[in-house]
């Protein structure tokens, strides 16, 4: 049995390859379906459970620090920009 990877895009219904199969009309294949995200798509929160499990307390404690300051310099080119 051969077995390859290609990406296809879902369109109305179906799945359109991004490449040529070389594939005789009306072969039986199975298919496996993993989403990819697209380049834009900002990632869902269930993406962050437990990214904090390989971290030691102390980093940890740094990261959380690190997010706290770049959010806060955020919010302060927010409140500049409505003034």
């Amino acid at each position: 049995m051969t077995m390859f990877t290609v990406q296809a895009v879902y369109e109305k219904g179906v799945l359109k390859p991004k490449k040529a199969l070389n594939l005789p009309e009306n072969s039986l294949v199975e298919l496996r379906v993993k989403v990819t995200p697209s380049v834009n798509a900002r990632p869902g929160f269930a993406s962050l459970l437990g990214m904090w499990e390989s971290m030691d307390g102390l980093e940890l404690e740094q990261s959380l620090a690190r997010a706290r300051r770049k959010s806060k310099a955020r919010l302060h080119r927010l409140a500049k920009t409505l003034e």
